[in-house]
């Protein structure tokens, strides 16, 4: 759930000179630190993905939910 709420303010079409985040130590664990460098790492890329090809929704979460329609293989067999 951090990890997506961190994706989603980076996603924000928002200047970044007016808007903070201020990350809180509420006794998580160390594998929370090391995810949110991961999602860093991951989301100079992701957003960049998204930004060209203008994907929505740009949370990779909701992005890869969305159910995809296939063409029915009866009509590709024809």
């Amino acid at each position: 759930m951090v990890i997506n709420t961190v994706l989603s303010v980076m996603a924000y079409e928002y200047p970044s000179e007016k808007l903070s985040v201020h990350p809180s130590d509420d006794g998580c664990s160390d594998l929370t630190f090391y995810a949110l460098l991961e999602v860093a790492s991951f989301s100079r890329i992701w957003l960049l993905f998204c930004r060209k090809l203008k994907v929505e929704p740009r949370l990779p979460e909701a992005y890869f939910r969305k159910t995809v329609k296939h063409a029915d293989d009866s009509a590709m067999a024809k």
